[in-house]
This record gives structure tokens, sequence and C-alpha cells, in this order.
């Protein structure tokens, strides 16, 4: 009798842990409601979300690897590579399928544009799904040491859409985090310039960058010098057009004054110390709720004042 090749009898292993894992998701999922008795229960998916960040580079780096074995086996064939290559595949379908779920986890807590994370969504399943089909083709391909041409051509065209949804996927799960212009922050000065023009062009009218007041006003002073580029560049990330963590968002002037979670007024004009934002900002840094919070750019010692001073001057954004 043929005994079982590894990549085989871990592939079936795997898809059996993924069905296990999406069970615990679901179950999960449906306490996600807690009622008045239950209100002290443990959050599973509060204590989850954060490995999304943890583990996203796992399915990354296994289909690179696949990749780079596969252009490899066409020099030196060999039935070990191609079980090497085999459990690759099935530790890349698991993975994919865990930061998928683990996902939909950290999209629960809210904050993110919503056609955004519904298209990074979209794209996160399918690599999800194609990965283990690719795994599953494999095998089916390469079984029993014989390689059946035309599932082999299926398996390969799989792989390159695995590796395009995957920098789709990634490059969005980007845009989400850091904002859609985290790529070219620290390009040189005229391809920004000529980015710029194209925004331009695509949105005449517009002034590239200026969002603070939510309108085409021109805006004047202390504000639009040093306020309202301190909280692009260190701000918007989190609190713009694309992310709105604890429902709060800068890049608008509605926004920018509107309480988000908390129910605190951000900006209080005339005063400072009764602003919330003020609060925050003026923490120390290794404070849990200092914003931005550690790891992050810090605003400098001149900003924050600068922010101070326009908040007791009447907190206007406009001329």
């Amino acid at each position: 009798m043929r005994r079982p090749s590894l990549s085989r009898s871990f592939g079936l292993l795997l898809c059996l842990i993924t069905i296990a894992f999406g069970s615990v998701a679901v179950g999960l999922g449906a306490e996600s409601a807690p009622d008045a008795s239950a209100a002290s229960a443990f959050d599973w998916r509060a204590f989850l979300a954060p490995f999304h960040t943890v583990t996203l580079h796992l399915p990354i780096g296994f289909v690179t690897i696949a990749v780079i074995l596969e252009i490899y086996w066409f020099f030196r064939r060999s039935d070990a590579l191609r079980q090497a290559l085999g459990l690759v595949l099935w530790v890349s379908g698991l993975s994919a399928v865990v930061v998928t779920l683990l996902g939909f986890f950290r999209a629960s807590d809210g904050g993110y544009e919503p056609e955004m994370l519904e298209h990074h969504e979209h794209y996160g399943v399918a690599v999800a799904a194609v990965t283990m089909v690719l795994a599953l083709v494999h095998t089916m391909a390469f079984a029993g040491g014989k390689t059946r041409k035309g599932l082999a051509a299926v398996y390969r065209l799989l792989l390159v859409a695995d590796v395009g949804l995957l920098t789709i996927a990634g490059h969005g799960g980007g845009n989400l985090t850091h904002g859609s212009k985290y790529l070219v922050e620290g390009a040189p000065a005229w391809a920004k310039e000529w980015l710029a023009k194209r925004e331009e062009e695509v949105a005449p009218g517009t002034e590239p960058g200026a969002a603070g007041a939510g309108s085409g006003e021109a805006k004047a002073g202390i504000y639009a010098t040093i306020i309202q580029p301190a909280f692009e560049k260190k701000c918007y990330s989190c609190h713009g057009p694309e992310k709105q963590k604890s429902d709060y968002r800068m890049d608008t002037a509605e926004g920018l004054f509107a309480a988000g979670d908390s129910e605190l007024e951000p900006i209080v004009a005339g005063r400072p110390l009764e602003s919330y934002l003020v609060e925050m900002i003026t923490l120390p840094e290794d404070d849990d709720y200092a914003m931005p919070p550690e790891g992050k750019d810090r605003l400098t010692p001149e900003e924050t004042m600068a922010i101070i001073q326009w908040i007791w001057e009447g907190a206007k954004i406009d001329s």
C-alpha cells in the first residue's frame, strides 16, 4: 500500500484545523452581543483582533516562498522539492484563512472608511479562498509523483493570480492603516508635485492636502500655517477621511469639533483647558490615552502650544 504523501496528509490536517478555527470564530461572533448577565464576559474578539496585524505578513511570505520554489523546481526537479512546495502552500492557505478571520474581528472595532474597508475585506476573502484552492489543486496535480499537465497549468495560473490578489489586499490594508498616501510620504519633492497635479486633474477645483474646513474657503493665520499641516501629518492617518478611530475625524470642520466615542467636546472655543483634544495631546507619551499614541510621530511643543493658542483665540479655521 502506498503511503500518503507528506503534503497531502498535512493538507488534510490543515483543512480540519481551518474548519475548527472557523467554527470557533462563528461561535465568538454569535456571542458578540452580550446581554446584561454576560456584560462582564471576556471579549475574545477584542483580544484576538490585534493579532491580525501580527499575522498578516505570513501568507505574503509563504506564497512568496512558493513562487521561489516553483521557479527553482524548473532547474532542479525532485519529488522532495515538490512535497516541500505542497507543504508551504497548505501552510499559506491556513495562514490566509486565520488572517482573514482576525481581520473581520479587527474591522468590527469600527473607525474605517466603509467603502475602502469593504474593498479590503473582499480581496482578503479572495486571497484566503484562492490560496486554499491553490494548495488543493497542487496536491491533485502532482499526486503520486506524477504530473497532470492540465491541473499543473491551472495551479500555476492560480499561483500568479494569488500573488496579484495578495498585492491588492496588502495595499488596501496599508491604506486603511496609514492612509492612501503612505507609500509616497518620503518621496522626492518632484514626485509629490507630480502626484498633486494628477490629483488636481482628477478632481479639479480642489486643493490637495487642504481638507481642514471641508470647503473651498481659504484659511489664514496660525491654523493654516501650523495646526492644519500638523494634523494632516500626524493625525489624519487615524482620524482622517479613510479611518476614524474612536469615531473622531479631524480633516473636516464638522468632524474636528464633534465629539467621538468619548462624548467629550474635543474643542471648546476660548477654553483650551476644557478641550478634550488638548488633554489628549498633553498627556505623557507612555500614557494609554496619549495622542498621537506611542510609536507615532508626536506633536512638537511648538505645535501643541499653537493648538492651545488657537483654541484660546476662538478656534477659527476660516478667514
